[in-house]
């Protein structure tokens, strides 16, 4: 689940961004405006079939495979309206989504809760033609169990999945057995990604295949073209079995920089900039002259950045040298400096409106002289007189990595070595590409870092980024160990009462409070800005739902 944008990558200002009225009765541009909320008009009118919706990204993913690629956002975002699952979150019910019919018409589950039946969609083809049926379901599902294949970020869903099969005689009927109870066990299933069982069985470990690039699938865009460092572009699906899409092509730009990106947005180049820079976004634009032009969108998706330490490093190792370091840090100014207060403060894993949340535990306060005690009590002091900490005759100096292209962080890492100077303590910064930061992190090849962990679902497992088991291959790349997290993230796992298992994730959140593997930074929101001839755009958990998207020719 490795979402970085992270990995792995929403105050919920959009639960009304769909209304657009004030008290009194008539639209408030200024505080739409303000807050970042979209008119209700952009979603009311007769649509208009045709155009091209060019969106800016500011990187380029991996691939187009979310089998493999657990690494970016990105990459989810590109294909999900190109592959398509069982069923799909309903983005116009926030904040809960519960799911709505896609590929599969209906469903039944057990009183136990281990069977699951999907009925599946007759009459659909997949985009070169092919018909769909249960086989591709379960072709998908023995491709993500295949050891040989790079999905762990799925495969934890499926660990104890007991078998999948098409009904005797009837291909449309795909049954599920569970050998124990599993939360997120239909949820799972039914929004996996299917992809066509006549393409897998000749894809093998999927990262040479040609669906890792171009995908096929049945959604109501079909892929294109990629060309390398420039753009993606997919085009309506004609033959699509539901909702024909109404414009005629998206295109993703790649612009890295933010500060080319602006100005192209400014030339009007894009219909939709995502992930303006928080300056951009809350003063720039109107400096522009914008304001009218374009609609400004900001929305919170369940995510979080923070700042890891791994614990393979003798410096790490014990608990008070983290908490000394949540106290070295005032994350207060930091999101008022850098991100101009448009962020949340959390220290929690889970989505901000979760009951798995705990309230009543804070941001630790920027309180030097308390990281300085607690250094101390550990042991770490500085003993021959250089300036800098040490133990056992070892100094207490590490390095940073960061992803070079990282414009937040290019402000952070400085920030962090000048205030833990202060202490004593020597960090050393960094700066490596995407590529090589991906691949070091996996390997734990680091001493501290910082991403963002994200979901596209408001329903979360935390194993595989809390749980020990994962530190090998999941997204524990901190090597955090404590046995009490895992004996509950393990019995949250098999409870299906969603209020006991949320008392589980609140003592979960306790011990990693107290443990600080993590600095917990802040959920950061999309921010997007939006032309004023976008017409139905909305804002959810699940992203845009670009099907829905018309351009206006007024």
């Amino acid at each position: 689940m490795i979402r970085v944008a992270c990995r792995l990558a929403i105050v919920l200002l959009a639960a009304a961004s769909t209304r657009g009225f004030s008290a009194s009765g008539p639209p408030d541009a200024d505080a739409e405006w303000r807050e970042g909320r979209l008119p209700a008009s952009l979603t009311q009118g007769e649509p208009v079939k045709g155009g091209t919706l060019v969106v800016r990204i500011d990187q380029e993913p991996p691939s187009l495979d979310g089998i493999t690629d657990s690494a970016l956002a990105i990459t989810w975002m590109l294909e999900r309206k190109v592959i398509e699952s069982m069923a799909q979150l309903d983005a116009k019910k926030h904040p809960d989504y519960p799911l709505e019919p896609a590929l599969a018409t209906g469903w039944e589950i057990s009183p136990d809760q281990l069977t699951f039946t999907f009925h599946l969609r007759r009459g659909v083809v997949w985009h070169d033609g092919a018909p769909f049926s249960g086989k591709d379901v379960v072709a998908t599902i023995q491709k993500i169990l295949d050891p040989g294949v790079r999905s762990l970020h799925l495969r934890n869903n499926f660990a104890d999945l007991a078998d999948i099969s098409t009904a005797p005689g009837d291909d449309f009927t795909v049954i599920a057995r569970y050998r124990k109870p599993y939360f997120l066990a239909f949820r799972a299933l039914a929004t996996l990604p299917i992809y066509p069982a006549h393409l897998l069985a000749k894809a093998g470990d999927m990262l040479h295949a040609p669906i890792h690039r171009a995908p096929v699938g049945t959604g109501p865009f079909r892929f294109e073209q990629w060309k390398s460092g420039d753009r993606i572009s997919f085009v309506r699906n004609e033959r699509y079995w539901g909702r024909k899409a109404h414009v005629d092509r998206v295109v993703y730009r790649v612009v890295a920089d933010p500060a080319v990106g602006f100005q192209l947005l400014k030339q009007g180049e894009f219909d939709l900039y995502l992930q303006l820079q928080p300056q951009q976004w809350l003063r720039d634009l109107e400096a522009a002259g914008l304001k009218g032009r374009v609609h400004r969108i900001r929305f919170f998706n369940p995510n979080y950045n923070w700042i890891g330490w791994n614990e393979e490093r003798t410096f790490f190792a014990d608990a008070r040298v983290r908490q000394a370091l949540n106290y070295a840090i005032d994350t207060e100014a930091v999101r008022k400096t850098f991100l101009f207060g448009l962020d949340r403060p959390t220290t929690c894993h889970f989505y901000l409106e979760s009951s798995a949340c705990d309230p009543s535990l804070a941001p630790r306060p920027y309180d030097p002289a308390q990281a300085a005690k607690l250094l101390d009590e550990a042991g770490w002091q500085d003993h021959d007189g250089d300036g800098i900490r040490d133990k056992d005759g070892v100094p207490f100096r590490f390095t940073f990595l960061m992803n070079a292209d990282s414009v937040f962080l290019a402000k952070l890492a400085p920030y962090l070595q000048q205030e833990l100077a202060k202490l004593g303590v020597a960090m050393e910064i960094r700066k490596v590409d995407w590529a090589l930061f991906t691949q070091l992190i996996g390997e734990h090849r680091f001493d501290a870092t910082s991403l963002r962990w994200g979901n596209s679902d408001v329903a979360q497992d935390p194993y595989e980024i809390w749980h020990s088991s994962q530190m090998k291959d999941g997204s524990n790349v901190i090597s955090f160990k404590d046995p009490r997290v895992d004996a509950l993230i393990e019995q949250a796992r098999a409870t299906l009462d969603d209020a006991r298992r949320n008392e589980m994730y609140r003592k979960m959140g306790r011990v990693l409070y107290d443990e600080a593997p993590y600095v917990f930074l802040y959920s950061r929101p999309s921010l997007d800005a939006a032309r004023e001839r976008v017409r139905g755009l909305r804002p959810s958990v699940a992203w845009y739902d670009l099907q829905d998207v018309w351009l206006s020719r007024r």
